[in-house]
């Protein structure tokens, strides 16, 4: 009895001194899981300027501002509080100039769609296409014109309330989206200008065997003529050619065309056509660019998974992803109709395009390829746009497994707390707040094209 009292207390205390080395061995301190030294506020604000998000999209930005989309004074500026926005500016005044020049144009294209979108148009090879194309192309491009100038206002404040996140997020570092930006944007504009190449070439070249080489039908008030077209390999001549063949339903008579018209015309479905294609760009910079805040966050705690972690730490992680889920709603709030826009329109095109693939197979070997080529970039550009915006949400869910692994003793109200913020919120980009961009969406998508195409053939076939 003595000796047992005796040797407990001693088998009591290497107990303690045991669990105490554990602990302290499984621990980590605040600073631990960084390898670099943690700056300040300031020089990590300047750290920012040649690597944070603003730093790798503003080349893009820079690019749309040229061709009047992004009305942003000092938007290749690296500091993002030296970003601008007057109405008064150069930038700003070009792109009301287009918004008006994009409005003019569909107020045509909507008045010939009125006229003869009817049942023989409906019931038509490509008469669907023909009678809505124009209107739908040029509404897209007033509508997203006018948000993009809508969100240029805001863009100044919006980019000063990111760098906040990411000078709060100097103990993870800043992502680096360089490549992945640039290839991006490289990759998209070449397929887009290349599909918007081959399409005016396919309209324009004189002698081919798919249009009408030398005459152009107009419809003037339900009275069709026909007109002779300029057929030389001239600048003057491709225009002429262009404007008569792509846009007919501008001109009511062949004297209502002038060279100067013509190359307005050319211009503004150029512009529109970079911006249809710009809008999707800009959603998939975003998109990954918030992406990799929240994966630079679950790195961070993957590098601590199951070590003790304090209760002012778990709630550094926990604030850290309140700020991103902050960040991620405000910007949604902005672009949610952007997005919305894109999906519709390119669910529109593709339908189109690929009722016009199927009528096109009788028709010469270059045509069909043009087609099947505008298909499937179609198809390409619409999945990259939600598989992008989709990761945000992605990247959101890895964060609950580092979460579960967290140990007993580490475990704390805050650990609680960051736990149910985490698996009852719900982070994604949005549609008009109407539908959210996930992965399973993408199949939303593919069965919406196929009901309509369905819907469209069925049409056709009524005749």
């Amino acid at each position: 009895m003595w000796i047992k009292m005796k040797f407990r207390p001693r088998i009591m205390i290497r107990s303690a001194v045991h669990d105490f080395r554990k602990i302290k061995h499984n621990s980590v301190s605040p600073n631990s899981e960084v390898k670099r030294r943690d700056y300040d506020a300031k020089e990590f604000n300047d750290y920012l300027n040649k690597t944070g998000v603003h730093y790798y999209i503003r080349h893009v930005l820079t690019f749309a501002s040229i061709f009047g989309i992004f009305p942003v004074s000092g938007i290749y500026q690296r500091d993002v509080y030296k970003l601008k926005f007057h109405w008064y500016s150069p930038v700003a005044i070009y792109s009301v100039l287009l918004l008006c020049g994009f409005a003019s144009i569909e107020i045509f294209s909507l008045d010939y769609t009125i006229r003869n979108l009817n049942q023989d148009n409906l019931t038509a090879k490509g008469g669907i296409k023909k009678a809505t194309s124009g209107s739908i192309f040029y509404g897209n491009a007033c509508c997203a014109m006018w948000m993009f100038i809508k969100l240029a206002k805001k863009w100044p404040k919006l980019m000063q309330d990111w760098r906040s996140v990411e000078v709060s997020m100097r103990k993870f570092g800043a992502p680096r989206l360089g490549w992945k930006s640039t290839t991006l944007a490289v990759v998209l504009l070449v397929f887009a200008f290349t599909e918007h190449g081959l399409h005016n070439w396919l309209n324009t070249r004189p002698g081919g065997k798919d249009d009408i080489a030398a005459m152009s039908l107009i419809d003037n008030d339900f009275n069709t003529s026909f007109i002779l077209i300029d057929q030389s390999a001239t600048l003057t001549g491709y225009l002429e050619r262009f404007s008569l063949k792509t846009h007919w339903y501008l001109y009511d008579d062949y004297e209502s065309y002038n060279p100067m018209k013509g190359f307005l015309v050319m211009w503004l479905s150029l512009t529109a056509t970079f911006l249809w294609n710009f809008t999707d760009l800009f959603i998939m910079l975003v998109s990954s660019a918030l992406a990799a805040q929240f994966k630079k966050l679950t790195k961070a705690m993957h590098r601590v998974r199951g070590q003790m972690l304090t209760m002012s730490q778990w709630r550094e992680y926990r604030e850290t992803y309140t700020s991103l889920t902050h960040l991620v709603k405000k910007i949604d709030d902005h672009i949610n109709v952007i997005v919305a826009l894109s999906i519709g329109s390119n669910i529109y095109f593709i339908c189109a395009q690929l009722i016009t693939e199927i009528d096109s197979i009788k028709h010469s070997y270059f045509r069909t390829l043009f087609y099947m080529y505008s298909f499937l970039f179609l198809v390409f550009r619409t999945t990259a746009v939600v598989m992008q915006a989709s990761a945000i949400n992605d990247e959101s869910k890895k964060i609950v497994p580092e979460i579960f692994m967290c140990p007993t003793h580490s475990y704390s109200i805050e650990t609680q707390r960051f736990l149910q913020e985490v698996t009852s919120d719900y982070v994604a980009l949005t549609g008009l707040k109407m539908f959210s961009i996930t992965r399973n969406f993408l199949l939303g998508v593919a069965g919406a094209i196929l009901t309509y195409e369905i819907v469209l053939i069925q049409l056709q076939n009524t005749n």
